[in-house]
């Protein structure tokens, strides 16, 4: 089996939204690797001097072991261009570190910036995010992610978002989407609009 991760921000020196990471890296211990010990990821990952005025990216790498915990400097990248793809094939349950399907429907879609991944006609992730879709009243997310995003579950329970099932003929019902996930922000998420993403499923 490959090895898990986790992505963490750090801001002001502190891990955000740590209580989520924990619940999601002890459900995937004790359903992979029947683990029932649980863990604390402010104990196992021990920060380094990090200049306070810059957000990073923890990335925490795991099986039945804790692995070394690595930082960068992180800033959202620009999201321009995106287009709709399928695949009914791909399953990403788990923060796995083989990621190379969900790369592979990028490198097949250069000239965007990324792919929105649709299965069974239904809306389910970015390849590296979880999608929220503004309705004129709400911000709603597919109930048929890929992978359910603590900073997804997060704004779920604290009503910020909603779920529902979208599909894709459902698009044109939407005026825009933003991206979420550990790494960004509801509110820091640029605006993209539903009208301007590429329609086409290969």
């Amino acid at each position: 089996m490959y090895r898990l991760f986790e992505t963490i921000k750090v801001v002001n020196g502190k891990l955000e939204n740590i209580e989520y990471h924990n619940v999601r890296v002890n459900r995937s211990r004790w359903q992979l690797l029947h683990a029932s010990a649980e863990w604390d990821l402010t104990q196992l990952i021990k920060l380094p001097e990090l200049n306070p005025e810059q957000v990073y990216k923890c990335r925490f790498v795991y099986d039945e072991t804790p692995g070394i915990a690595e930082f960068t400097p992180y800033s959202i990248k620009p999201l321009r261009k995106l287009t709709l793809t399928k695949c009914e094939v791909i399953i990403y349950n788990h923060k796995f570190t083989d990621r190379s399907l969900l790369e592979r429907l990028k490198q097949n879609n250069p000239q965007y910036d990324d792919v929105i991944i649709a299965q069974n006609g239904r809306i389910t992730d970015l390849s590296y995010a979880n999608l929220v879709f503004w309705d004129g009243k709400s911000w709603i997310t597919p109930s048929t992610p890929l992978l359910n995003g603590t900073k997804r579950q997060q704004y779920l329970n604290a009503g910020s978002i909603l779920e529902r099932e979208i599909k894709v003929l459902d698009l044109p019902h939407f005026e825009k989407l933003r991206i979420i996930n550990a790494m960004i922000d509801l509110d820091e998420s640029p605006d993209i609009f539903v009208k301007d993403i590429n329609s086409y499923i290969d």
